[in-house]
């Protein structure tokens, strides 16, 4: 298990060793209905609380991830600005010394891990349970970093934006265009890191929290969310970074799991040790 969580908190690492274990396990079918998605916040001000009313505790962990007011000992960053390479490296330098001399890159990775699976794992759920299309461009929302760390503990939004019928590409195009992908393209740039290793750093999360809804909630969720992963382009033509991003395999006693195409690097995070089976280099496996 990571070492930096602390007691009572969730975090980032929590969906990170979740994610570990649930992507080797096989996704089983669900009898559950689907309640009707509420039309209006009802003055919520945490969308986790919107998701606990409606799909209940099985979603508690979304507590305190997309919120309208600033948690308690954070520093908020505009997300627009971690595109400028000062901001960026300071929050890195910043992030960074509990891991020295461990490699730059892998730092920078390893944030990125905090940074999108809060923000994929909350967005996809919001559209995939609620229907809601959220305001989650790169220029709409803002980062809160923990003050002494500045690891990426939730974000701002302006709203809870507004139920709408989409089909997931459409849902997920102020997530996926309007953000993850300006993002990605200035943090490659700022630490000479691989943009398909960044893809594939949302890419876990977005496979895990889409099977998984289909498994807790309907097996008809993770149908509708599948080809935000498996088309190879957008409606529009343009090439879908994620596909190709995870390979489904068997191990040898037939256990099927997801494969990363692209190491993220985590393995040489002195504490924090490699991703098990997900990992494509076998020094990570551990």
């Amino acid at each position: 298990m990571l070492r930096r969580s602390t007691q009572g908190r969730w975090n980032a690492e929590i969906y990170l060793v979740r994610l570990g274990k649930l992507l080797v396990q096989t996704q089983a079918s669900s009898k559950q209905s689907i309640p009707p998605a509420p039309q209006d916040a009802g003055g919520e001000r945490d969308l986790g609380a919107l998701l606990v009313r409606h799909g209940g505790e099985k979603y508690g962990f979304c507590r305190g991830k997309l919120l309208l007011d600033a948690p308690a000992g954070c520093d908020v960053i505009a997300c627009s600005a971690l595109c400028e390479a000062d901001c960026f490296n300071s929050i890195i330098d910043r992030y960074g010394t509990a891991f020295l001399p461990a490699d730059r890159r892998a730092i920078v990775s390893l944030w990125t891990l905090y940074y999108f699976s809060t923000l994929t794992i909350n967005t996809a759920l919001a559209w995939l349970e609620l229907r809601r299309y959220l305001p989650v461009s790169l220029d709409e929302v803002s980062v809160c970093l923990d003050r002494q760390t500045a690891t990426p503990v939730s974000f701002l939004l302006p709203d809870f934006g507004q139920v709408r019928e989409l089909d997931i590409h459409a849902a997920m195009t102020p997530l996926l265009r309007q953000h993850i992908a300006p993002l990605t393209d200035a943090i490659s740039h700022h630490a000479h890191l691989s943009a398909k290793l960044l893809w594939g750093n949302a890419a876990g999360y977005l496979d895990w929290i889409i099977d998984e809804t289909g498994r807790q909630s309907a097996p008809v969720l993770a149908e509708e969310g599948a080809p935000l992963l498996s088309d190879p382009a957008f409606p529009d033509g343009e090439r879908n970074p994620l596909c190709g991003t995870l390979r489904s395999m068997k191990d040898e006693n037939g256990l099927q799991f997801k494969r990363r195409k692209v190491c993220c690097l985590r393995y040489c995070m002195p504490g924090i040790g490699g991703c098990g089976l997900s990992c494509p280099l076998p020094q990570g496996r551990c």
